[in-house]
């Protein structure tokens, strides 16, 4: 017995509440490691998230790997995303087309997500080390900018005469 097909909308409700719960977990996350960062500073102590040395061999083995992952998964999700369309524009079964397209953004939005918050954790686990947030924030723009919307949508689905 197979399950109905989601519509459009109910699809695109439950995108932007995966998207809305990303902004809110790392606007906590930020919000909540920023503040025992100021505090502890404030009382001349050191951070109590640093667990590694940005210097040392484990601290460079998290920065390389959390800007390795940010580099690869955001234009590597995007270009994934963008021949899942061409695909999908394809497809005369409309349920089908919409079903496959919104399951393809929360996977790219995943990605995206996972490297912003695989950024944040590495800021934190290294003592408030400031270039973890910048590429936190990168990814976090990219974020951003993949939100589906039903002009983008209808965009991303449509067939394209051209050949690549």
């Amino acid at each position: 017995m197979t399950q109905p097909r989601k519509s459009p909308e109910q699809w695109e409700k439950e995108l932007n509440m995966f998207y809305y719960m990303i902004y809110a977990l790392v606007i906590i996350l930020l919000g909540y490691v920023w503040y025992i960062n100021y505090s502890n500073m404030q009382a001349g102590e050191d951070s109590p998230f640093s667990l590694f040395d940005p210097q040392s061999k484990t601290g460079m083995a998290i920065q390389y790997g959390a800007i390795l992952y940010t580099l690869c998964a955001i234009p590597g999700a995007l270009y994934w995303f963008k021949q899942q369309c061409r695909k999908l524009s394809e497809l005369e079964d409309e349920e089908l087309k919409y079903d496959r397209y919104f399951r393809f953004a929360m996977v790219r939005g995943g990605l995206i997500a996972l490297a912003m918050l695989f950024s944040l954790f590495a800021y934190m686990f290294l003592g408030a080390y400031q270039p973890m947030i910048w590429l936190a924030a990168i990814a976090a723009v990219a974020f951003v900018f993949c939100k589906p919307n039903p002009r983008k949508t209808e965009e991303d689905l449509r067939k394209n005469d051209e050949t690549y």
